[in-house]
């Protein structure tokens, strides 16, 4: 697992030339923070020196807030994940038992690469949460101090001004479409609070990858809570496009659902080409959630039509927990918590957008950005494979 640690013999000499006026410089796992008079313009490096970094103009602010230490006995002594073992599916499975042997209902738990961080569902006495899991300290905080992401803010239409990419992509019969084009919901009536009055709306994603199913029928991944009851998947949107299919499936707890594109449509599973790399990723499969596959701190990229190609970096990896008997064989939805770059952050339409490792593997799809902060949520794309769906290679057209 990706580790932060100082530089050799405590020399920061390097950090302290790329920014003037730095007060102090500090690993606090899992950034990189530099404490500064004022704050830099944008945009900020993603990282420095392989770390994400953080600025600061208060020397005692939290910059990121672990939570409460356990005060409880240590649990999975016989496993060492500080130097003798990685994360995997058997170390998470057993640290998730932990707490369900122990009833402590929790919302999820992610491995920073150095430390646990637990969300439990209510306020449990620090005297029950072990204060080490498999050699790593841990850290809870609840539900209530840490909220998700409210579907229901999502964007209702692209804003004006934003320069955001609504462009009508079926312009011919052989027209190919790619991971990153703009989708919409069917329109709907809201009351604005602020007038009182109604008007239709539309909620606006950005489409997936494309996948078979075991018998080798083609679909298109996009974000569940984009979409009205009906599984109308516009392109762009319901007022200046077309319908291009319908949601013929959701997949519990993930935020997936599985789109069955119109006949004749065409899908390639290669993003946007950009300056940079004019070809463009293309998408080849699927990267297990752990490593050696990803570790903290790798790079991964996305591309929607609300930022363009950005970069971000894994900070943890770990799950979260379902109750109801319906998040696939393990009760549990394997996910990354992402840092993206400064200056070109995710916005709520990102929803649905596949994100890549080096190699063009899919890592994940994009789930929801804090309002307050720049980690965000992403599912893992290995939960596909957990309800029958593998990536498709090639352009395919559906019929």
């Amino acid at each position: 697992m990706g580790r932060a640690v100082v530089p050799p013999r405590g020399d920061w000499s390097l950090v302290f030339d790329l920014f003037p006026n730095v007060r102090a410089a500090e690993v606090s796992d899992p950034f990189l923070t530099i404490e500064v008079p004022t704050l830099p313009p944008k945009p900020w490096p993603l990282t420095v020196g392989g770390l994400p970094l953080q600025f600061s103009t208060d020397a005692n602010a939290e910059v990121f807030k672990k939570g409460l230490s356990g005060r409880g006995p240590k649990a999975l002594n016989e496993l060492d994940l500080h130097s003798k073992i990685d994360l995997n599916d058997s170390v998470l499975r057993q640290a998730i038992d932990t707490f369900q042997s122990r009833k402590i209902p929790i919302r999820d738990i992610f491995y920073f690469g150095g430390f646990w961080q637990v969300t439990t569902i209510n306020a449990v006495d620090v005297k029950q949460l072990p204060y080490r899991i498999a050699n790593s300290p841990a850290f809870y905080r609840t539900v209530a101090e840490a909220p998700d992401g409210d579907p229901a803010a999502l964007r209702k239409k692209v804003p004006e001004g934003k320069n955001a990419d609504d462009s009508f992509y079926v312009t011919a019969s052989d027209a190919i479409l790619r991971p990153g084009i703009m989708v919409s919901s069917s329109l709907y009536t809201i009351v604005d609070p602020k007038d009182n009055k109604t008007y239709d709306v539309y909620d606006t994603t950005t489409s997936g990858i494309l996948v078979a199913n075991t018998i080798g029928d083609f679909f298109v991944t996009v974000a569940t809570h984009g979409f009205q009851p009906d599984g109308l998947v516009y392109h762009p949107n319901p007022k200046t496009g077309i319908l291009i299919g319908n949601i013929v499936a959701s997949l519990p707890h993930t935020d997936i659902s599985i789109v069955k594109l119109k006949p004749g449509l065409r899908y390639v599973n290669e993003t946007f080409g950009t300056p940079s790399e004019p070809e463009g990723t293309r998408i080849n499969g699927i990267t297990p959630p752990y490593p050696p596959h990803l570790r903290t701190y790798d790079a991964l990229t996305m591309n929607s039509p609300f930022t363009g190609k950005c970069e971000g970096q894994v900070l943890a990896v770990g799950a979260r927990i379902t109750d109801d008997g319906t998040g696939g064989k393990l009760g549990y939805i394997k996910h990354q918590w992402l840092f993206f770059e400064n200056g070109d952050e995710p916005v709520e339409g990102c929803c649905g957008t596949p994100l890549t490792d080096g190699g063009g593997a899919a890592v994940g799809l994009f789930r929801f950005k804090h309002e307050k902060d720049q980690y965000c949520l992403v599912v893992s794309a290995q939960e596909l494979r957990e309800y029958g769906y593998e990536i498709c290679g090639g352009l395919q057209q559906f019929t």
